[in-house]
Order: structure tokens, then sequence, then C-alpha cells
């Protein structure tokens, strides 16, 4: 699917640069605060991928079957269209639960009496309690204080949000106890406002239903989140943006595990863009969890989902035999981690040892080696070769093996086009990394081959044609992965695969 950067209006254009230069500014900060502009009705543009703030101009709120709510499309949607672009309600960044934690030290054993209370309460009776985390909680908190202020933010768009009905909810609970009590003390606070003075039974429907809207709809926020540089705050990464927020018109997206909305953050501000042909009626749906894990069955993708509905369709499998408890992929970011500390021939060796049994085809040696009865019983997703793979072509570069890393990129954007949603941006760094190791052993043409498809990856999905791409790949240019001399660095990779 090719979107030519003509289609996006000059003032989009300018509106979005304009964006990603507050969020540089704003990752270098400590501790930002994210309060970025919505566009104009100037900025919005006519046509083609013109943005919108209310959904409506390309979509209609209709009933969704076994759903509630959901997106549809009025008329034919092209790929690449900028279908809705929005603001939260409110939120908190990463950060403010950090600093929350450091406040709560002197209440740690109260807290922690509290807390046993609460589990043997939810022991009790499990059913009758739903149990929150405190990045939620805290959530929580700050809408009902801004609800305080403002009373018009609940009566008009928070009580429209899903759950709609406070009678069947189960008991709300924070996991962290002082986070819970000042909730009660931000619901109690309402009584001193007239629109709330003397109705008890709206201020216990807020109390009941509000932190089930947030724990339904809040999503997560992060700013070129697919970037290898993305955690390097000293690098150009934005990791220090990254939050959690709840937004009003995006909670009208459904949840699909084969998604044709794909979307993005710069700042605070969230993309909804198609990431493929859309007819008019069809249900425009996102994800709720990672798209690397929507590969997975029915069942664990269900899990992982954690709703009050099943992630299926007629041509699932039924997962029988899957473990139940499953967290989460082996490899998570915590285990990247000390697999990159090693020093790389170890790293090497253990990779490729993990790679084995991950796919079920584990030799003698790594069978004679010493291994803990639960690594044993370990399930392995789908997606943890995947990680793998891409641990192993960095390896491999860092060793100056550059020819044996090409065919692990090439692995990589096998399982992309493959498991990944149409133009997924967790796709466009693999071929961003393909084209410059490609290039680094004189490969041309292939390097031209994937730095064109990253290319058009990006402005499907983001927009903004080469500029934008090189602004948003600047930092990403200047990490030194690979020790070959002739590798392309900075501004001399941008000018030789991506001209302006």
């Amino acid at each position: 699917l090719v979107v030519c950067a003509s289609s996006v209006s000059n003032t989009i254009k300018m509106y979005i640069n304009y964006l990603q230069d507050l969020a540089n500014e704003a990752a270098k900060q400590e501790k930002p605060i994210l309060d970025f502009p919505l566009p104009t009705k100037e900025e919005l543009g006519e046509g083609g991928r013109s943005c919108d703030t209310t959904g409506l101009k390309f979509m209609e709120i209709k009933e969704s079957e076994g759903k509630g709510k959901g997106f549809y499309a009025r008329t034919d949607i092209a790929a690449g269209t900028f279908v809705l672009v929005s603001k939260p309600l409110g939120i908190i960044m990463g950060w403010e639960e950090d600093d929350f934690d450091d406040d709560d030290d002197d209440d740690f054993e109260e807290d922690k009496e509290q807390e046993k209370q609460l589990s043997k309460e939810e022991d009790d009776d499990e059913d009758d309690l739903m149990k929150s985390n405190r990045r939620n909680g805290v959530l929580s908190i700050k809408l009902a204080k801004a609800i305080k202020k403002d009373p018009s933010l609940w009566f008009n768009q928070i009580s429209l949000l899903f759950p709609r009905e406070k009678d069947s909810l189960p008991t709300w609970f924070c996991e962290h106890a002082e986070t819970g009590m000042e909730f009660e003390r931000s619901i109690n606070d309402l009584k001193e406002i007239n629109e709330f003075c003397e109705k008890k039974t709206l201020i216990e429907e807020i109390r009941q239903r509000l932190p089930f809207i947030v724990r339904y709809n809040c999503l997560s926020v992060e700013t070129a989140p697919e970037l290898f540089v993305y955690p390097n705050q000293e690098k150009g990464g934005q990791v220090s943006l990254s939050a959690t927020a709840l937004y009003n018109e995006p909670s009208y997206f459904n949840h699909s595990h084969k998604p044709n909305v794909s979307r993005w953050s710069i700042g605070d501000i969230m993309f909804f863009v198609t990431n493929q042909d859309v007819k008019a009626g069809r249900e425009l749906c996102i994800s709720y969890i990672e798209s690397e894990l929507l590969c997975e069955s029915a069942r664990i993708r269900s899990n992982l989902l954690e709703m009050d509905f099943e992630d299926v369709d007629d041509n699932d499998g039924s997962g029988e035999g899957e473990n139940d408890e499953t967290d989460g992929p082996v490899i998570s970011l915590d285990v990247q981690d000390e697999l990159l500390d090693m020093y790389p021939l170890d790293r090497l060796d253990e990779i490729n040892r993990l790679i084995r049994q991950s796919r079920g085809d584990s030799n003698e040696e790594d069978i004679d080696m010493d291994v803990d009865e639960e690594e044993e019983d370990i399930f392995w997703f789908q997606c943890d070769t995947y990680r793998l793979e891409i641990l192993l072509a960095l390896t491999y570069e860092s060793l100056g093996q550059s020819s044996k890393a090409l065919k692990e990129w090439k692995k990589c954007i096998e399982f992309a086009e493959k498991k990944l949603p149409p133009a997924d941006e967790g796709s466009i760094p693999l071929y961003v990394q393909a084209a410059l190791c490609a290039a680094s052993i004189g490969q041309e043409s292939a390097a031209k081959h994937y730095a064109d498809i990253a290319l058009k990856n990006h402005d499907l999905i983001f927009g903004g044609g080469v500029n934008f791409f090189r602004k948003r790949y600047s930092e990403e240019m200047e990490l030194e992965l690979r020790s070959s001399s002739k590798a392309l660095l900075g501004q001399a990779a941008l000018d030789a695969l991506w001209p302006v």
C-alpha cells in the first residue's frame, strides 16, 4: 500500500513537525509535563489524510454486537487516513508514579497491613472485588480532582464511557492502600461543589464507575517507542515522555487482533491512522495489546487483555494445553537487558541456546546444562524467538559480522511481515537496520530496497514524507550499533539512503 507524501496537507505536516519539536525539547527534561496543543481548524486540513479531532468526519458511533459501542466507517477510507487526533482528559506521567513511591515511604508499614487486609478480603470473595494497580489509581485521583474543578468533564464526557452502568460492577480497590484512601478523599471532596452537593447517589456512581472507566479505557502514551534509541534518554530517546492517559473519543475504538487502525503519539497528542483500506460500514478497531502478541492463540490473547471479553474469531484455535498463568513473553525487557549486559561472545552462545529452546529443538549440549525445573516448564511465545533474533542481529553487528547480522534482520522482517499488522511501526526500525547493515557490506541494491520500504511504511502511518522520517530517525542514526568501518552514521546515513 503506497500513499504519497503529497497526499498529506502541508498544514498537517507543519503541525506534526511542530509537535515533534516540542517532544524533542520535553524529552530532555527530568520530569516533563505533557500539555501539547490540538491542531487548529486551519491545521486540520481538507480531504486526503486530513486530521479530525472528533472522529465523526470519517466514522460514526454505532452499537457493535457483543462489544457495546464502536466506530464504523461512514464511507470508504483509504489506508493512511488520519481518522482521529486526540488530547487526553487526564494523564499520569511515568515519573509521577515513581514520585508517589518516594512520598509514601514513611507510611510503608501501615500500607502493608492495609494491603494484607484487602488481600484477605479479596480471597474471601474474589468475584466481588476488582484490584487495580497504582498507576490507574493515581489517574483516577487526578480525574476526580479535575471533575471537581470542572463538573462538565463528568457530565459531558467521562460519564458516557464504558462501563455505563454501576449496578453490576464489583467493588474496586487499589493494590496500594494509600492510593485507594486518597481516591476516597478525592471523591468525598466532590460534596464541596454545587453540582454534587446533596447528591449522594451521583457521588456514589462516580465512586463506583470512575476507576472502572479508567481500567477499561486508559491507553499507554509513548513517543517513538519503536526506536532502538527510545530507552536511552542521554542519546535522544524519549522514554521520559511515557505516560498513561484517559482519552474521550478514542475510548470508542474496540479491540481486534487484526486491527485496521494504528495509533501513535507525540507527547500527549494521539493519532489514529488506518493501516489498510477500510470499506464503508466496517468497524474500525485498534489493538489493546502489543502488536507482536497478536499472533498468539485466542486463549493467550484473552489472558493478556485481562478484559471481560474473549478475543476470538472463527479461525482461532482453542489454545488447549497452554499455561493459564502465563504473564507474558519469556524474553521480557529485563531479560533483554540482562543479555545485552553480557560479554558479546557469551551473549552469542546464550541467545542461540535460548532460540533453540524457544523453537523446541534444544540439542544434547543444552539438555546437559544445569537447568532449573521451572525453566523446563517455560511456555514460549512466538515473539520470544523474534525478540531473540533482534538481539542476535545486534550482537553480530557489534562483533563486525554484518553478513550474519543481515540474515537475522531478514528473519525479523519475515516475522513482522507475516505476524504484525500492515505497516506496523515496530517493523520500520527493522527495515532501517537491514538497510544500514546491507550498506555496510556493499549490498547497495538491498540497502536501497529496505530503505524504500522503511520510508513507505513510515509515511503510511506517520505522514510527513522523507523530511519527517529524517526528523524522527535522526537520533537513531547516531547509534553505533555496528563495528564495520564502512558503517553509515548520522547525517551521512540519512543522505545516502533517505535523501531529501
